[in-house]
């Protein structure tokens, strides 16, 4: 029993209070996580694909897709690289268009000096 002055053991400090504290800590930190891993993307990989191929004046025999976040927001956008594959294994026309996942519309473009 606490003598005058002192007071009774606080949540924090009695064993249950720590599981309760563990577990809501526990909570949060999978919340978080389950919110930063969300994929906003509404524009599928198909839509993208035919997006970037609308932008090119060439007929690419290989693609690639990626889905990446940027920016302070993390928005996702698709990275849809396009290339001419030759014969000889050498590409050309390497060209990489960034295509906002939401909107569908076209962020950057780049394109590589042959």
């Amino acid at each position: 029993m606490p003598s005058v002055g002192e007071t009774g053991r606080g949540l924090r400090d009695r064993p249950l209070g720590k599981a309760l504290i563990l577990v809501v800590a526990l909570l949060a930190a999978v919340l978080v996580a389950r919110s930063c891993g969300k994929v906003d993307a509404e524009l599928s990989r198909e839509d993208a694909i035919a997006t970037a191929k609308d932008v090119v004046e060439f007929e690419p025999n290989l693609v690639q897709v990626r889905l990446m976040k940027r920016g302070l927001q993390s928005n996702s956008f698709w990275a849809v690289s396009l290339s001419v594959q030759r014969p000889d294994g050498r590409l050309e026309n390497v060209t990489v268009v960034v295509v906002d996942a939401r909107s569908g519309e076209i962020a950057e473009i780049r394109k590589s000096a042959d």
